[in-house]
């Protein structure tokens, strides 16, 4: 059946971080963490539809399936790394995402399609999850969307938003958080949906040496936030949402808020509760980041500026003076 095990078990995971109770989405589900882990793992399509919209009902979170699209960013990030490898162009990347998603959801298909003056990446759900799951097909749709963004964004190494999304139901009350995170225009009550994009960003040529920079950043980032998993407190709770929203450029503080389903003022006031602003909370994030590029030799300093976006070397530099009080380079030779 078409949603695999770790694809469910990523979605109870971070229900749980938005208030929903595990253990019931686990029951709902009929398999423990570890069943979900492994490779020969599926859930039947029913079975993930009750389980999707319970986690919608506990978190309140209208646009769940977003924001779950959100958090599984890095993931897609590392497919693409390899994917970069075997391919010469983002066209022909993006056709394996496409493959790849075929094999992962087969209720979901999707296809990259050349038109005169752009290309078009469309999903095509069944007509009878449409009919029998509105709700669960509108959220895994949103989230598989704002999946492939990300990964449009990886392969580019730039942030070139689609020229517009189309989606076939109707706009809901304030589309503003679905604007914030695809980043285009929106048009509802579509044929179809899809993802329009610029035909000059993907027929562009990959520059792989980036992508394995980029490997860098994922297995780091998915370390750190491994790290975060068993801490208590809203700030590591913020801190897991930053790590999963870098790009390798820092998320706002807006970006964040969204992705928690809370005001940006709302984060603030509670982070604020915590001794902390989300501006010293970042500065800490980067300062460990810092630490954990420079341990690697294969690092040069002006890699480690880049996978901390900074504009430049000595932007990172005189940051990391302020932290140690030393040089990148002197802080590297005394921990070699």
């Amino acid at each position: 059946m078409p949603f695999t095990g770790k694809f469910v078990l990523n979605l109870t995971r971070f229900a749980a971080k938005q208030g929903a109770s595990l253990n019931e989405l686990l029951s709902l589900c009929g398999f423990s963490e570890e069943q979900l882990c492994e490779e020969e793992c599926y859930v039947e399509d029913a079975i993930y539809n009750t389980v999707l919209e319970r986690a919608i009902e506990l978190t309140d979170d209208d646009f769940f399936g977003l924001h779950l699209g959100e958090h599984m960013n890095l993931a897609a990030a590392g497919l693409i790394a390899q994917i970069s490898h075997t391919s010469k162009t983002v066209k022909e990347a993006l056709e394996y995402c496409c493959q790849f998603a075929n094999l992962a959801c087969s209720s979901l298909p999707m296809s990259l399609d050349e038109k005169p003056d752009h290309y078009v990446v469309s999903i095509n759900p069944r007509p009878l999850w449409e009919e029998q799951a509105p709700i669960a097909l509108r959220h895994t749709a949103e989230g598989i969307l704002a999946f492939n963004i990300r990964e449009f964004h990886s392969l580019l190494h730039q942030k070139h938003n689609p020229i517009a999304i189309h989606l076939p139901w109707k706009s809901p009350q304030n589309p503003a958080e679905l604007e914030r995170v695809y980043g285009c225009p929106i048009r509802f009550e579509q044929k179809q949906i899809a993802m329009l994009l610029e035909k000059q960003h993907v027929e562009a040529k990959i520059a792989t040496s980036d992508y394995a920079l980029l490997r860098i950043l994922v297995a780091y980032a998915e370390e750190k936030s491994a790290q975060l998993e068993n801490k208590q407190g809203f700030a590591a709770q913020v801190k897991q949402s930053v790590i999963a929203l870098v790009k390798p450029a820092f998320p706002t503080v807006e970006q964040v808020a969204g992705h928690l389903n809370l005001s940006p003022r709302t984060l603030q006031r509670r982070l604020q509760e915590e001794g902390l602003t989300y501006k010293q909370l970042l500065d800490e994030l980067r300062k460990e980041f810092a630490f954990g590029y420079l341990k690697r030799p294969d690092l040069s300093i002006g890699d480690v500026a880049y996978l901390l976006s900074y504009a430049d070397t000595s932007s990172f530099t005189r940051s990391f003076k302020r932290w140690t009080g030393q040089s990148p380079k002197a802080w590297r030779e005394k921990h070699d």
